[in-house]
């Protein structure tokens, strides 16, 4: 065996044996952090992450922006802890600690570089923190709205109407007010119409009975229906009621079918809606022929 060692060293360039030599040790402290990196962070990942989100999602099944950032935030505690204890398995703290002022130095650098990266991850944990949002919400905020998809360390993912996915930084969310229209567990909608004057009461009745008989409307609060306003050739309506366990899509749905259903009421009843304007109009129209016609035609037929 000594021979093939001494054979494959021979083989070997000087000058890789003389790096080798130079760098041994350095060498077994890369080795020994990548390893040691690589073991922690798999067993964390694997066998310690999983069993935590599945008791989030056991507690809070209905929370998928928590488990969500459970699991993310997990794996990121998980590699951070596998680097200090890699870097203290291969003996690297003791050069940090030689180089206080590099170290002071980079901190300063990253601090001052990444403020909004740091001010995005803060709110992103407020946001997660926020029992009033959670993934799949409809919200609003400025001129923009959609659908919560998920809540990252920097950014949270909102899908619009049109089917765009927004990357929105977390600092803009908590900096200014957000509507969840949907968040409860019921809510008000109201359609107005118009109708001619004679025709107020039973209009108002008809849509009080549309909106009962359509699915989906509480019975409590009733639904109601007042005049609101003098129009040009009507008076103006306002039917509200009230919709269990809302959704955009489903709103949609409901409004579209009570609005159908006081069509059909209004129109068998004879009913008007918005009933457009009629101006009775009087008077004469003088038809005068231009001149020099009948001149015209004496001349033609001369000829």
């Amino acid at each position: 065996m000594q021979p093939v060692q001494a054979a494959l060293v021979d083989a070997v360039p000087p000058w890789v044996r003389a790096a080798v030599e130079t760098y041994h040790g350095l060498l077994v402290q890369f080795g020994t952090f990548a390893v040691v990196l690589a073991a922690l962070y798999l067993v964390g990942r694997l066998f310690v992450v999983p069993p935590v989100v599945r008791v989030v999602r056991f507690r809070n099944p209905q929370d998928r922006t928590l488990v969500d950032a459970v699991r993310l935030y997990g794996r990121v505690l998980v590699f951070v802890f596998s680097l200090a204890v890699a870097t203290a398995a291969a003996g690297f703290q003791s050069a940090l600690q030689g180089s206080a002022i590099v170290v002071a130095a980079a901190t300063l650098a990253v601090g001052v570089a990444g403020q909004d990266v740091i001010g995005n991850l803060v709110s992103g944990a407020f946001l997660v923190a926020d029992p009033d949002f959670n993934v799949g919400d409809y919200i609003e905020w400025d001129d923009r709205a959609g659908t919560v998809e998920s809540v990252e360390f920097r950014v949270t993912r909102v899908r619009t109407v049109e089917g765009a996915s927004v990357s929105v930084p977390n600092g803009e969310l908590t900096s200014h007010p957000i509507r969840n229209p949907y968040g409860n567990d019921r809510y008000r909608m109201q359609v107005t119409f118009g109708v001619q004057h004679d025709d107020v009461d039973e209009a108002a009745e008809h849509a009080r009975a549309a909106a009962l008989a359509t699915d989906r409307v509480l019975e409590e609060p009733i639904p109601t229906a007042y005049a609101d306003a003098f129009g040009s050739t009507s008076v103006d309506l306002i039917a509200r009621f009230w919709v269990r366990d809302p959704e955009r899509a489903r709103l949609l749905a409901v409004r579209d079918a009570f609005v159908r259903r006081l069509n059909d009421r209004l129109r068998e009843a004879d009913v008007d809606v918005n009933p457009p304007i009629q101006n009775e109009l009087s008077g004469s129209v003088a038809v005068e022929e231009p001149r020099g016609t009948r001149a015209g035609e004496g001349a033609s037929g001369d000829r």
